[in-house]
């Protein structure tokens, strides 16, 4: 009892100290109770060992002894010797000791200790299950690495002593026995479920909501029947963790409530055979088409049949996450029924989430880094309020949760969370809106989650327009790995190139011609516009006309010297892209969508004009008259088609609908410089000119875009396997480099992304890092920066906000650290901006503090060191001069 477990106490009226034995309790009943929660997932966590349904009970209790160890690292001297003032009287006081894991010391005590590992090898029928049991266990920070820590310096043998004493009483305690083997090929699905199990129980059994800190005042049985069992079930009812029930009406009218029947692809939705397990559904439809709304009535129907406990939608972007979060607020409480009020979660910003859940975050936690400051020995409440604190990780524990794909990809990577992110998604339906709107490092990354996903008994609905046939035969292909377990499998066998198309891969697979929506049948006329001048007067012609017009530039710096350049002519233009402020960002995007969006008016639309880049072209629900774009892969120019005359019975101020692209004319032996020498900034953005070529080949030898029955043949005319025999001469040396980059980042990804089969044990290849640390893009270098106000006495965030920290994250910004890699010296706010730079150092963050006088000039330094001018403004952002 005199060993410590937590050693900071939120206030001054409880003990001092929170004894170590009564944390591991603690740790061993939140996980009980998840089980008990979760039914699903703790049978199939302990359907993976050779015993019959009757005796998975003792499993459980079996498993929670052994959770009850998780901490057993913190017996050692070297860890309890970090709080001198609470050493325990076994040991002498020593110098501080030095950089210590604790949960790095169960894994010493088993494997160099022989009476520990003796009484630890008693609980397995077969000890060579342990590791698959015990790695998850007793590295449950998400860290599988070593520190070359010596078991006998750090323990000591009174560590050693106590902590075998502990071990004797543990599993009488829960009544444990051995465990039964391991089905074969089960191990590794184990290791990876019950790592997520341990850590989000260790988060609960940390928190002091719950579980306070107690004085040693009585027997272990009675403190783990009075106190910590019943403590654990409030837990897990309080936090969110307990899943709302799907109603019990189903369907899209029910779910939707539109005034309009359900389209084919809803239909579909609505009656198709669902998987036996897992399954992975795809829906390829047109633009505008419902998609969402299908997606959500096939998830919904997932749910009530017990496939799953919640949904999360993984988009490529923001913008597109905002949107989407903005169309679910109005209808995510009617997939659901009960008691208890389901909760919604935007993953990248500040939003609603179960008010309870919220409470719990306990973000303001004084163990916010390791005891005695040791950086590689850090806290699970240290872990839980930094984790936590970042509101866009939240969704994954809550019934619907919508964000950047990229936060379902850290899953696969080795990030200290990704055991977390692992978990929550097994349980719920994940789906991927977009899917064709990733390179080939982050569709490898995508196909490894999709086959842990599967692998986990998780199922996947994947939604496009635009997939090209060869990534969709890929993530069917792994799916099927994750469902069998094994590489050892023919591919599914996808065969029909209709369109629209719905497919089930699961046991079989079911390929399903569905129709389009009627009034998106249509056909749109293309035209090339020679050179972005011309562009400007077309733009010109159409808003005095009274059209509401988009001009989509292919870079933040052509898309600002276009707003510029309409304004010397008179022509007021809105500017949205991605170097805003992300506050003033968010304001742009609802002006824009309320101003071109399904409720804006005649008045508010007539003339209007956005001059935008690529943050409007997928899932934002806006529409034009008018469109001018640069020349994009045809799979992007489809989606941008997506936001002319997207929305009917509207009054018009043209004929029909144009799509005008800016382009140089596809020639048939265009030279090197084809697309430099009309985009010269541009053609560094879309690198396969290839690429672009054939997509301009193929629209304007149509002259027009025909919805649906030119979708697939454009894409495939790309993308296809006969693409390659018709990239002209002139553009094979870049198609060449093209190619060879994207295989490599292919491969890189591979070498970066978690092997299933490998399980969560040691041995792996991979270093476990921050999540900060893993990229889940391989893109250029970035640097952030959180713009500050300057009144010559102090800094504030440039977005006001009564919550500072989201006031300073509001106020952020990226930019490629080539165009500007941070602040120039000589500020006159430089030792302010220091001092607040050191604090955020403190936590693990880079960004780079910007302060604005009152001209919101600034000087940066570029990627060459160099000095450069730039200045902030609301309307153009961060605008760097050449």
């Amino acid at each position: 009892m005199a060993f410590w477990g937590k050693a900071s106490p939120a206030d001054d009226c409880t003990p001092p100290t929170h004894p170590l034995v009564w944390h591991a309790l603690d740790v061993a009943a939140a996980f009980e109770a998840l089980l008990e929660a979760w039914p699903g997932t703790a049978c199939e966590l302990l359907g993976a060992f050779e015993a019959p349904p009757d005796n998975r009970s003792n499993i459980a209790r079996t498993l929670a002894a052994l959770v009850a160890l998780h901490d057993i690292g913190k017996f050692a001297w070297a860890f309890q010797a970090k709080v001198p003032d609470h050493l325990p009287a076994e040991f002498a006081i020593e110098a501080k000791p030095g950089p210590y894991r604790h949960d790095l010391g169960g894994a010493l005590l088993y494997d160099a200790d022989g009476s520990f590992r003796a009484m630890l090898d008693g609980l397995f029928t077969d000890p060579i299950d342990a590791s698959a049991v015990l790695d998850p266990i007793f590295f449950h920070h998400g860290r599988l690495r070593d520190t070359g820590c010596d078991l006998v310096a750090a323990f000591r043998p009174e560590g050693r002593a106590a902590a075998r004493a502990f071990m004797e009483v543990v599993p009488a305690l829960f009544g444990a026995t051995a465990l039964p083997r391991l089905r074969r090929g089960a191990e590794h699905a184990l290791s990876w479920r019950l790592a997520g199990l341990v850590a989000l129980a260790d988060w609960l059994g940390s928190n002091t909501r719950w579980f306070a800190y107690a004085a040693p005042d009585r027997p272990l049985a009675a403190y783990l029947a009075e106190i910590a069992r019943p403590a654990a079930r409030r837990a897990i009812l309080e936090s969110g963790l307990v899943a709302a029930e799907p109603s019990s009406a189903g369907g899209f009218a029910a779910l939707t409530e539109s005034p309009y029947p359900a389209t084919a692809a809803q239909t579909w939705a609505e009656t198709v055979d669902l998987a036996e397990g897992a399954g992975l559904y795809v829906i390829e439809d047109a633009m505008g088409s419902g998609k969402t709304e299908a997606a959500l009535v096939l998830a919904h129907r997932l749910m009530r049949a017990g496939r799953g406990a919640g949904v999360f939608v993984a988009l490529p972007t923001m913008a597109t996450a905002n949107a989407l979060f903005t169309r679910l607020e109005a209808m995510y409480q009617r997939l659901f029924a009960g008691p208890l009020t389901p909760s919604l979660a935007l993953a990248h910003s500040a939003a609603s989430l179960h008010p309870g859940f919220r409470r719990a975050l306990d973000i303001g936690s004084r163990e916010d880094r390791g005891y005695g400051g040791d950086p590689v020995d850090e806290t699970a409440s240290a872990q839980c309020a930094r984790w936590i604190a970042e509101d866009r990780r939240r969704a994954f524990f809550a019934d619907i949760g919508v964000g950047t794909v990229d936060q379902a990809l850290m899953a696969v990577l080795p990030a200290t969370h990704a055991l977390m992110r692992q978990l929550g998604l097994s349980r719920r339906i994940l789906v991927i809106d977009e899917a064709h709107a990733y390179d080939a490092y982050m569709q490898q990354e995508l196909a490894t989650l999709i086959e842990f996903q599967a692998a986990l008994g998780g199922s996947t609905i994947v939604l496009s327009a635009t997939l090209p046939g060869s990534i969709k035969s890929k993530l069917a292909e792994r799916f099927a790995f994750g469902l069998a377990g094994t590489e050892r499998v023919p591919p599914p066998p996808l065969v029909r190139r209709d369109y629209p198309l719905a497919t089930v891969v699961g046991a079989t697979v079911k390929e399903t011609p569905v129709a389009l929506r009627s009034d998106l049948a249509r056909t749109i006329a293309v035209r090339r516009i020679d050179g972005p001048e011309p562009a400007l007067e077309r733009v010109i012609e159409h808003a005095t006309a009274g059209a509401a017009v988009v001009y989509i530039r292919n870079t933040v710096d052509d898309a600002i010297e276009t707003v510029a350049a309409l304004q010397r002519r008179g022509i007021a233009a809105q500017l949205f892209h991605a170097r805003f402020a992300l506050g003033d960002r968010l304001e742009i995007e609802r002006q824009v969508v309320g101003r071109f969006g399904r409720t804006s008016t005649p008045a508010e639309r007539q003339g209007r004009v956005l001059v935008a880049t690529q943050v409007v072209e997928q899932s934002l629900d806006i529409d034009f008259d008018a469109m001018l774009t640069d020349l994009a892969p045809i799979d992007l120019m489809i989606q941008r088609a997506g936001r002319l005359w997207r929305h009917n019975g509207r009054p018009r101020v043209a004929e029909g609908p144009v799509l005008e692209v800016v382009s140089p004319a596809p020639v048939d032996d265009p030279s090197s410089d084809w697309v430099g020498a009309m985009f010269p900034k541009a053609q560094w953005v879309y690198r396969d000119h290839a690429l672009l070529w054939l997509s301009a080949r193929g629209l304007f030898e149509r002259g027009a875009l025909s919805v649906p029955g030119d979708l697939r043949p454009l894409v495939d005319g790309v993308y296809g396997p006969d693409a390659q025999s018709r990239i002209p001469k002139g553009l094979t040396p870049c198609s060449q480099e093209a190619t060879g980059k994207a295989a490599a980042a292919a491969g890189h990804a591979r070498q970066n992304v978690l092997r299933f089969r490998d399980g969560y044990r040691r041995g792996s290849a991979h270093v476990w890092q921050d999540d900060l640390d893993i990229p889940t893009r391989l893109t250029e270098p970035t640097t952030t920066f959180r713009l500050a106000r300057w009144d010559g006495q102090a800094l504030r965030p440039w977005i006001d906000d009564p919550d500072e920290h989201r006031a300073w994250r509001l106020s952020e910004l990226s930019i490629r650290t080539t165009r500007v890699a941070g602040r120039a010296p000589g500020s006159p706010a430089e030792d302010a901006a220091t001092r607040l730079e050191a604090i955020w150092r403190g936590r693990h963050d880079n960004a780079v503090v910007l302060p604005l006088a009152e001209d919101c000039g600034v000087s940066l330094i570029d990627g060459r060191g160099r000095i450069v001018t730039a200045s902030y403004d609301p309307r153009s952002g961060l605008v760097v001069q050449p």
